[in-house]
């Protein structure tokens, strides 16, 4: 496997790794910023099998073995990624992008609403192309990972997001990674209901609601996403280069 899809490749084609080689992929290609092999790149991904990721932190919490193992035995084991928030469930229903740039301190680029826009705007103006209406970026609460730039369809999430920032090596410039996790097929009531089986494994009463969650198959069941794709990576590349 490739390490990373970058701007100036022509490959703006979806991986199919393995949630791990996935979250692999986004490092590496963060890493690529850190050490000034490159100045901006992307990847999209959508994983072969499935997992459900969540911060490192969770390993501290009470009962997670046991939950670890419910999940495990329910065909979705546990994977960790390096941003904050709350389990998200990854499966071949979800397509990943993540944006990397390098960011000097100062610069128009260089502060965490940039990226969510950068992001999320774009998605936004790809979803009105492809005949959805009402595609916005905010809260949806009740939803799971919530977030105030999350890409919407009415008050509903479609698309979490993320950011990642590190210390460029041997400079004061800063690596920034912002990352989107899209729902494209499926009903959102599977997955939310795996997020709320791990809360209940490890004794936490909070529960989210598949209403307030929506995936990209139910409002365009006939789009060709894959097809459509290329598209949306084009736009973001365009978006991701300004205010350098």
């Amino acid at each position: 496997m490739k390490p990373a899809c970058i701007l100036h490749s022509d490959d703006m084609t979806l991986r199919r790794p393995s949630v791990a080689e996935g979250l692999a992929l986004e490092e590496a290609l963060l890493e690529s910023i850190c050490h000034g092999e490159s100045d901006v790149g992307l990847v999209a991904w959508s994983p072969c099998d499935r997992a459900l990721v969540m911060p490192r932190r969770h390993e501290r919490l009470a009962g997670f073995l046991e939950a670890r193992e419910a999940l495990r035995e329910r065909g979705w084991p546990i994977q960790f990624r390096s941003t904050g928030g709350t389990p998200v469930p990854q499966s071949s229903a979800v397509i990943n992008v993540a944006l990397a740039r390098r960011c000097r301190i100062g610069s128009s680029a260089a502060h965490l609403e940039w990226g969510y826009r950068r992001l999320g705007e774009p998605w936004c103006d790809w979803l009105s192309e492809l005949g959805v209406s009402g595609a916005n970026l905010g809260a949806a609460p009740g939803a799971y990972c919530d977030g105030r730039f999350n890409v919407r369809i009415g008050e509903r999430k479609l698309v979490g997001t993320a950011q990642r920032w590190r210390r460029v090596r041997g400079c004061r410039d800063m690596a920034l990674l912002v990352h989107g996790a899209m729902q494209v097929g499926e009903k959102p009531e599977a997955l939310v209901e795996v997020v709320n089986a791990f809360q209940a494994a490890i004794g936490d009463p909070q529960r989210f609601s598949p209403a307030s969650h929506v995936a990209l198959g139910q409002v365009v069941p006939q789009a060709r996403v894959e097809a459509s794709l290329p598209e949306l990576l084009a736009r973001l590349a365009r978006a991701v280069r300004v205010g350098y």
